[in-house]
């Protein structure tokens, strides 16, 4: 087979096959929100910015014949999907590496390149699941049966598929679960756990496809003892679509991060800053999209704990992470490949003043948690 430094196009295609059979997190996120940042090279750059509108949530009243109905606006909450990251890789090549074949160059080359790269994207993307809605914290976390269904009811108020749900954990937490016999047994899993424990695939268990990642941002938290009582002054306050909760005056500390629980209300909702004793308005994060009762108790979940977060049960359409196709080279032998909402660039260069070539391989990439209200942290405390 002829080297393949003379064919940028076949690097590339490998480059991309390689970055994508790496990815774990990213993988797992929805790339069809941002097509308008996948059609072609348009001289993407970080810092561009896309909106991109959640799926809008509805109360249901109760129509009472001869009176009118409620009309409600489509309220929906946005997310900004920034570029934010341009992560390069860049090789010397010698007088050796261009006589390579392109499974050798490879060897040498392009996938040490690609795997660091993946590695970095999932590292990103994975900081954008810290931003989830729901918290389920447990001084057992994932040490059984009982507590990973306990761990799925906590997600499952917080999304309504059921399908199509992740549970992606930590090597801690993957280690903590591998162990256990109810999950590597085939008495209790049937094929799935004889190839847990042959193999150390996790599959599928109560309705989740289980993955692990060492780049999943393990993150420790001390979280405030702050709580309430709302207060919806006649009906004027903490109604849906608003971005705070009215209350009497709090006890305690809520922090930024914090998320809160309302008596009446099925998902907790996040606090956007440090909240003092004896406040009576709660930013959140994002607007409120249910209806919240008067005089209903606000508590911080894990209040006054330090908590750990080991992983996350999500689904395919919380989180979505976009990888635009870079410009060719206008000057340099180039290509560029996309495929399924992941892209590469493959750059050959020669620098004149130190007369060596370089290979480059880069790529643009941004994320975020666009519906946060459907990812759930799994913490130990």
């Amino acid at each position: 087979m002829a080297n393949a430094w003379q064919n940028v196009d076949i690097i590339a295609a490998e480059a991309l096959r390689i970055l994508t059979d790496e990815l774990v997190i990213a993988n797992l996120t929805s790339r069809d929100k941002t097509s308008d940042f996948m059609t072609r090279p348009n001289g993407y750059r970080v810092g561009d910015t896309v909106r991109i509108l959640n799926r809008p949530d509805y109360k249901v009243n109760n129509f009472t014949a001869g009176g009118n109905i409620e009309v409600q606006d489509i309220r929906e909450s946005t997310r900004s999907m920034t570029i934010e990251n341009h992560y390069d890789v860049s090789v010397e090549i010698g007088a050796k590496e261009k006589t390579l074949d392109l499974e050798s160059f490879s060897e040498q080359v392009v996938a040490p390149g690609a795997r660091r790269l993946a590695e970095q994207v999932d590292k990103y993307v994975g900081t954008k699941i810290l931003e989830g809605a729901g918290l389920y914290a447990s001084g057992t976390l994932l040490q059984s049966a009982a507590d990973v269904a306990q761990a799925r009811k906590e997600a499952t108020l917080q999304q309504l598929e059921l399908s199509g749900r992740y549970a992606l954990l930590d090597l801690d937490l993957e280690a903590t679960v591998l162990g256990q016999e109810w999950f590597n047994q085939s008495q209790t899993r049937g094929s799935f756990g004889v190839d847990t424990l042959q193999s150390g695939q996790m599959g599928h268990v109560m309705g989740m496809d289980f993955f692990s990642s060492i780049n999943f941002p393990t993150n420790a938290a001390t979280i405030g003892d702050g709580v309430g009582v709302t207060n919806n002054t006649g009906g004027t306050t903490n109604l849906v679509g608003m971005t705070a909760v009215t209350t009497t005056a709090t006890t305690g500390q809520m922090e930024a991060g914090d998320r809160i629980m309302i008596a009446g209300v099925r998902r907790p909702l996040i606090v956007a800053a440090q909240t003092a004793a004896t406040a009576t308005s709660i930013p959140v994060v994002d607007p409120i999209t249910e209806i919240i009762p008067d005089g209903a108790a606000i508590t911080t979940i894990a209040a006054g704990q330090t908590v750990t977060y080991n992983g996350a049960i999500f689904d395919n359409r919380s989180m979505a992470v976009a990888m635009p196709m870079l410009d060719p080279a206008s000057d340099k032998p180039s290509s560029v490949i996309s495929d399924d909402g992941v892209s590469i660039r493959i750059v050959q260069g020669y620098d004149m003043i130190t007369k060596t070539e370089t290979l480059s391989m880069d790529l643009l990439v941004g994320a975020t948690a666009y519906d946060p209200r459907r990812i759930t942290l799994l913490a130990s405390q």
